[in-house]
């Protein structure tokens, strides 16, 4: 029982809430195949998991934003994977290396909206 405690308390808590980009299509670096209907979460400014809805375990407190219909790629220099920091770019259409017209980006794990500082 001592043991069980000792583990539970030892679990690294994230920082500040979860977000979770739910149902969007993710391309997670240059040239990979595209993740429909993906998940990606965000604790603090990392990435904590990415992948399909049957991949990835939902934690039950999460900010949970539906991307359904939208590309998410990597910011420039960046990939989308777990452990690497949360900088992305939302997009309405299927990504042609035009990223002037995003929607909305994830800078260190923030919410930013194009042309606002």
């Amino acid at each position: 029982m001592a043991v069980l405690l000792l583990l539970a308390a030892c679990q690294r808590k994230p920082n500040g809430p979860v977000k979770m980009l739910i149902g969007g299509t993710t391309i997670v670096s240059e040239g990979a195949a595209p993740v429909e209907d993906s998940i990606i979460l965000i604790a603090g400014n990392k990435i904590q998991a990415v992948g399909t809805r049957n991949d990835v375990e939902i934690p039950k407190a999460t900010d949970r934003t539906d991307l359904t219909g939208e590309w998410i790629v990597p910011a420039a220099g960046a990939t989308i994977a777990a452990g690497e920091r949360a900088n992305l770019i939302i997009l309405k259409h299927v990504p042609n290396g035009n990223t002037s017209d995003a929607t909305a980006m994830i800078v260190d794990g923030e919410w930013k909206l194009p042309g606002k500082p």
